[in-house]
């Protein structure tokens, strides 16, 4: 069977393109950006395809995937010309993200700048504070970017921010779209599937590709974006559609779905899990799921269906801890939830955070012996960063407890605030040291090594192997043209007079209008 290819070659169609729409190169992460995943930005794609679909000329540069520095993404500025760009903006993407802007004034003058992204979105005021960013999305992108390239007069589009002088326009919340199937499916056509893989062994076979499911997470974690947001989702039928397009006409093997919680909405993980069965789509996968939100009936559909590995994010081995992030899961569902996949033949990917405000070297300690008490099959480590629009970012920045707030850092990769009992330095030195106690035990060698299936298994340890134990060598020779990026002169650059909000926003008020002041 022949399955589709997609070839990019950023040409223009016509004199000039309608929209192109940017990834920016999440650089703070070096090369652990390549142990963790290299999967499509699902955002962008799917402001592409509300584009397309109102016949708009559109083109995808994914920065981060395919290493593209400045100067190279400066001449697909200039060969394409668009009439608008957009940006998506994660906190670690922040330098590089004005330097995409600045870049496409440079070269078209004219074209319109708008960037959205959970980063934009708390914190609008800061990024208009760039001449050449012209708008700021708010919430969902994919109404607001259609209705500005349609030429729509601004002050009517719902969850836009611009400027007014030395005063930033916050229109009105654009209402939360509870209905995905409204969006058009993802527009996968505008990249190449060579450039991404998932997570390393997180898969049974490649090429693999990412799919959501639902939006929003009913959880109220202090410390993560979609705390409290509306959880929406799409029709089992518009799932069902995008699987088989991707199984049958892109050769896709293997799913990764990036819900925050597949789990939350047990009727329609139940009518999923049977619409896979019953049409025999051949595709295996994994999800995220929480403790909490898992039972034998549930494990037992997963896997019938073709899910071979579950991610938990148990965080922490502290019961005190825990209750202070706002995810008081008890350490009894955990083991349960693993010992149900388990019986199933499910693998269990568990997902912990050391660095939290109260951490101590015995909590850091508990933490390493519950994973491994609970045998997971997985183990993976990051340290504490408050983003924007959480709870905690809001929290330490009126506690003064952010050490700096340069944004492309912020990568879980390095402590950015100060703790009670704990220095940056003890944190560190912990994490190096976490990974080895934990798969260099006798049982952890063994179960890696009945992991290994095929010639990709063993390509990924043996990544890992040299990314655990010779990073700083790795570190000296990935010194890329697209590091280039965090060259940029920022502080030159954000020149226009903004007025700026006293208190940090939440998330969830943002997308969600909770707190009417917020906007007018």
């Amino acid at each position: 069977m022949a399955f589709r290819k997609n070839v990019i070659t950023w040409e223009p169609r016509k004199e000039r393109a309608d929209v192109l729409l940017v990834y920016p190169p999440w650089v703070v992460l070096g090369f652990r950006g390549r142990l963790q995943r290299m999967l499509p930005p699902l955002g962008v794609l799917s402001i592409a395809s509300c584009l397309e679909e109102k016949g708009f000329e559109v083109h995808v540069v994914d920065c981060h995937a395919r290493e593209i520095g400045p100067d190279r993404f400066r001449s697909i500025v200039r060969r394409l010309r668009p009439r608008f760009v957009g940006i998506s903006v994660l906190s670690s993407h922040y330098v590089p993200a004005n330097f995409i802007a600045q870049i496409s004034k440079e070269e078209v003058p004219d074209t319109i700048v708008i960037v959205g992204g959970v980063h934009s979105e708390a914190h609008p005021e800061e990024m208009l504070q760039n001449p050449s960013i012209d708008g700021v999305c708010r919430g969902d992108g994919e109404r607001v970017m259609t209705e500005v390239v349609e030429g729509m007069p601004w002050e009517k589009i719902d969850g836009l921010s611009y400027r007014l002088g030395e005063t930033v326009q916050h229109n009105r919340p654009r209402p939360v779209e509870m209905d995905l199937d409204r969006y058009p499916l993802p527009s996968y056509h505008l990249i190449d599937f060579d450039d991404y893989f998932p997570p390393v062994s997180s898969y049974k076979a490649l090429p693999a590709m990412n799919v959501l499911m639902t939006r929003g997470c009913p959880g109220k974690c202090t410390f993560c974006n979609s705390a409290n947001t509306t959880l929406r989702s799409r029709s089992v039928d518009k799932l069902m559609e995008l699987l088989k397009t991707l199984r049958y006409e892109y050769g896709v093997k293997q799913i990764y779905f990036y819900d925050d919680t597949f789990t939350a909405n047990r009727r329609m993980v139940k009518e999923f899990c049977r619409r896979m069965v019953e049409e025999r789509v051949d595709l295996s996968w994994i999800c995220y799921v929480r403790g909490d939100m898992f039972n034998e009936e549930t494990a037992r559909m997963l896997s019938e269906a073709g899910c071979h590995q579950v991610l938990i994010g148990i965080e922490s081995g502290s019961r005190t801890l825990m209750e202070a992030i706002g995810k008081p899961i008890q350490h009894e569902v955990y083991q349960r939830t693993v010992a149900l996949a388990h019986k199933v033949n499910i693998e269990v990917r568990g997902s912990f955070i050391i660095g939290h405000l109260d951490e101590t070297k015995e909590t850091m300690e508990e933490t390493l012996q519950f994973a491994i008490d609970l045998d997971l099959d997985l183990f993976q480590l990051a340290i504490m960063t408050p983003y924007p629009g959480t709870q905690m970012f809001k929290q330490f920045k009126a506690e003064g407890r952010l050490l700096h707030e340069e944004f492309s850092r912020y990568g879980q990769n390095e402590l950015v605030f100060r703790l009670n009992h704990l220095s940056a330095e003890q944190i560190l030195r912990f994490e190096r040291t976490a990974f080895r106690k934990f798969y260099f035990r006798p049982g952890a060698v063994i179960k890696q090594f009945k992991r290994l299936r095929n010639l990709h298994t063993l390509r990924d340890l043996f990544t890992t192997f040299l990314i655990i134990f010779f990073e700083r060598f790795r570190k000296k020779r990935n010194v890329a043209e697209w590091e280039k990026w965090l060259e940029f002169d920022l502080e030159a650059v954000l020149n226009k007079r903004i007025r700026l909000p006293e208190t940090p926003r939440l998330t969830f008020e943002v997308r969600q209008n909770v707190e009417e002041p917020v906007f007018h």
